[in-house]
């Protein structure tokens, strides 16, 4: 497989990936809608019930997740957000950033889902949703540029990288072969790629999940061969 051969297949997959994005970001936001006029509609009835008021009730209804909104547009920066690895090279360190993954975004979104919960952690879990799915679901908006900003030539030669090698690619590898490659920016773009695995332990490292071979191979060849350490690439 040539130079040119792959980097068309990875700029198809980044586009697929950018409609994909854009398809999740739409999920969230109806979802946050749709939970909102759940709970609210339901909170809304009973408050009004209870106080004979609807313009209370409504009031409440939207103070309490005008709150619960407050609260998560405040702390949800903090957890869902880029990891912070330091990359020694030469004699300087740098900061690569690695992009959480759609699926810790769902996660986050969704919740927690563990079964040892108490009924009242269960219940303000619940209520929760709303602000986490709408909050997700605008970080997942900005996601969409970045996706679409992916440097295909630049963070393809990475990619194939770590197809010769089929197995982890330090950071340092990747800044002494390529020294005038934007290490940070690149590596933050390679991880918004799907099927890229960043491993952490004992420095910055790469490799390529199962997935992404398999879709390369089914995309490219159109059978179950493997992509062998001797595969043609260029040398870049």
């Amino acid at each position: 497989m040539k130079k040119e051969q792959f980097n068309s297949w990875l700029s198809s997959k980044v586009d697929t990936q950018a409609k994909l994005t854009i398809g999740a970001c739409v999920t969230m936001a109806c979802l946050g809608l749709l939970a909102f006029l759940l709970q609210g509609g339901f909170l809304y009835v009973a408050l009004s019930s209870g106080y004979g008021s609807r313009l209370l009730a409504a009031a409440i209804v939207l103070a309490i997740f005008g709150g619960m909104g407050l609260y998560i547009f405040r702390t949800a920066p903090q957890t869902l957000c880029d990891g912070q690895h330091e990359v020694q090279i030469n004699d300087r360190t740098v900061t690569v950033r690695v992009a959480p993954t759609m699926s810790n975004a769902w996660t986050y979104a969704i919740g927690s889902l563990e079964s040892d919960q108490s009924i009242p952690e269960r219940i303000f879990g619940l209520m929760m949703v709303v602000p986490r799915m709408m909050w997700t679901a605008s970080y997942v908006f900005n996601r969409i540029d970045q996706v679409r900003q992916i440097d295909v030539a630049e963070c393809g030669k990475v990619l194939r990288l770590l197809l010769k090698k089929s197995e982890r690619v330090d950071a340092e590898d990747i800044a002494s072969k390529w020294q005038r490659m934007n290490l940070p920016k690149i590596l933050r773009q390679v991880s918004l790629v799907d099927g890229i695995v960043f491993l952490t332990k004992d420095g910055v490292g790469l490799s390529l999940a199962k997935r992404f071979t398999d879709a390369l191979e089914k995309d490219i060849y159109g059978d179950s061969r493997q992509v062998s350490s001797a595969s043609p690439f260029d040398s870049e």
